[in-house]
């Protein structure tokens, strides 16, 4: 996503009019000099809602929000600041000024969004008039699916034929190549083929509506895979999107919560039910991303898993993902649903008001928490109670927020019936033996690494001279992970130079390959480095309002200088080897 020019954005609120922006979306009535309405974002009857056209700024007397154009739009819309400025500026017929610095979007992801909504258009059209389209109408109509819910999801219809998609847009071979690319079109031995073929549709849109990818629905339940989502592509990594994030900001008045399901029928039927502030993670477990996202959406997030073995399995990764991105204000609970229900199923046997209820009694993240490792241990024997203190004791150490992890080490004092002072005693006599692979923020260039990433070795097999690079690696990857848009060729350059980190010159390349890359995808090509790898991302973080790039450059240029005076030590005494052997054969010759 660009950067908006700074002047542009704190010039905006003083060339359009927040009375017309806001009456766009609230009727106004005027009110002496200002404009009055009930407010959008709270329930009321008498309207305490006030805008003043002399100070271009809105307030609500009765639940105190208020602020200018640009943070109404944004609340208002459930859009980021750049969105919120982008619309703001459309609406008022005013173009955008980006930051030139930033890197300019390359012109192929704006072929490839226009290309996916090409295909979710055709797909759409399928839906409605093609010959084959009964098992499509019929399965919809079999779930439930009003037209109304399908027309707001644009749902389509993938027909059976291998070639269908590939030959409506053979003419241009600019979109053939581009579907390749996109995984919608792929080569056989028998040559090209639609990806998706005979199943019903679901277009999957990013944050500010465009469609990205697809997930597609086979009609038979026996199918070998039931679903099918896009491969990841320029602009869609699974790790990052949320099926239904879109939907739910478009279509909330406002969103108190969030609630993470597991599909896309669950997302469709919620909203048939008036309960839109839903969204399924596709595919894939919940990610870091994915929290980051839904925490800058709202304040609660809500996972709703099955209530059988696997649904808590599921909900115990979810937690421990959680765990070491909850930050201040964030508040995240588990709802679990009866065995055999599923959010689809359960709203059509009971009524929104009753799945509403559900959604108000998740257990709070400590509950689950402590309930689970509980249910693993003999809680009732003292060596139950010990392996109970180790296993949370465990969790905490993941959690860079203090205030919420001395809550938590309250609550497991209580759990065990002892004091704050003796758990935290006993956590911390626990915690000694491994005090030496923590990380410390404050740590310098030269102390030993916390791991040999590169090598798979552990410190103390490794020489000197090498702990001394590898701990500026650690430096650079953790710094990577973090801010992988500060990456370019030149630095990817340098980087390949540097002896024994393999690591960090894949991730340098992967950076500079795709835009907007994601930690998971990032991490994803070394599975057995993933914790260590999360541990430097983690380690790295916390930093704000750091000069991260000159960090960066930094630990590049010591171990340039240091390869150098390495690489003149190892010619120097080449040729001391090679003057002394050549002495040794004169005295034999002698």
């Amino acid at each position: 996503m660009p950067f908006v020019n700074t002047d542009f954005k704190d010039d905006l609120p003083n060339r359009v009019d927040i009375i017309d922006i806001i009456n766009r979306r609230v009727p106004l009535k005027k009110a002496g000099k200002d404009y009055k309405a009930c407010c959008p974002f709270h329930h009321e009857k008498n309207p305490s809602f006030s805008v003043s056209a002399e100070k271009q700024m809105y307030k609500c007397f009765g639940c105190g929000e208020g602020g200018g154009v640009i943070n109404f739009v944004m609340k208002f819309d459930n859009l980021g600041l750049v969105e919120a400025i982008e619309t703001i500026a459309g609406e008022s017929g005013i173009s955008v000024v980006y930051d030139e610095n930033a890197k300019p979007v390359n012109p192929k992801f704006e072929r490839y969004r226009a290309l996916s909504k090409a295909v979710s258009d055709f797909y759409a059209q399928q839906f409605r008039a093609s010959p084959a389209k009964g098992k499509a109408v019929n399965y919809a109509q079999n779930r439930s699916i009003s037209s109304e819910i399908a027309e707001r999801f644009e749902l389509g219809f993938a027909t059976p034929g291998n070639k269908d998609l590939l030959l409506n847009f053979e003419k241009n071979a600019q979109s053939t190549t581009d579907l390749k690319a996109l995984g919608l079109v792929k080569t056989g031995e028998y040559g090209d083929y639609d990806f998706f073929r005979d199943r019903l549709m679901f277009p999957i849109h990013n944050s500010r509506g465009n469609v990205i990818a697809f997930g597609g629905r086979a009609f038979d339940n026996n199918a070998k895979a039931k679903y099918l989502n896009s491969q990841e592509s320029p602009i869609f990594s699974k790790s990052k999107e949320l099926y239904g994030l879109y939907h739910a900001r478009k279509h909330s008045r406002s969103i108190d919560y969030i609630l993470v399901v597991e599909g896309y029928m669950d997302v469709l039927a919620l909203h048939q039910a008036g309960i839109s502030q839903v969204v399924a993670a596709l595919g894939t477990a919940t990610t870091i991303e994915h929290l980051n996202i839904l925490s800058r959406t709202t304040n609660t997030i809500i996972f709703c898993f099955d209530g059988d073995k696997a649904g808590k399995k599921a909900a115990w990764r979810a937690l421990n993902i959680t765990l070491t991105v909850i930050k201040a204000g964030m508040v995240v609970k588990f709802l679990f649903l009866p065995d055999g229900e599923d959010p689809d199923t359960l709203i059509k046997k009971e009524s929104s008001k009753a799945f509403v209820k559900r959604i108000e009694n998740a257990q709070p993240l400590s509950k689950f928490l402590f309930s689970h490792v509980k249910a693993e241990v003999d809680f009732d024997t003292i060596e139950g109670k010990t392996l109970f203190l180790e296993k949370v004791s465990t969790l905490l150490r993941k959690i860079n927020y203090e205030t919420y992890q001395q809550q938590l080490l309250e609550g497991l004092s209580r759990e065990v019936n002892q004091s704050v002072r003796q758990v935290k005693s006993i956590l911390e006599r626990q915690n000694t033996p491994t005090q030496a692979n923590t990380f410390d923020t404050s740590q310098n260039y030269e102390e030993p690494p916390m791991f040999d990433v590169y090598n798979g070795n552990e410190n103390h097999q490794t020489p000197a001279s090498v702990k001394s690079n590898n701990s500026l690696i650690d430096q650079m990857i953790g710094l990577l992970l973090n801010y992988p848009s500060m990456s370019d060729e030149t630095i990817e350059l340098r980087v390949r130079k540097i002896n024994n980190a393999d690591v960090l010159q894949e991730l340098a390349s992967s950076t500079l390959l795709q835009e907007d890359i994601t930690l998971e995808t990032m991490i994803e090509p070394f599975p057995q480095k993933r914790q260590q790898l999360l541990d430097l991302y983690n380690k790295k973080k916390v930093l704000k309002n750091y000069d991260y790039k000159g960090e960066f450059l930094d630990a590049l240029l010591k171990i340039e200088e240091k390869q150098k005076e390495q690489s003149a030590l190892l010619i120097t005494n080449e040729a001391e080897y090679t003057k002394s052997l050549q002495a040794r054969k004169g005295k034999l010759k002698s």
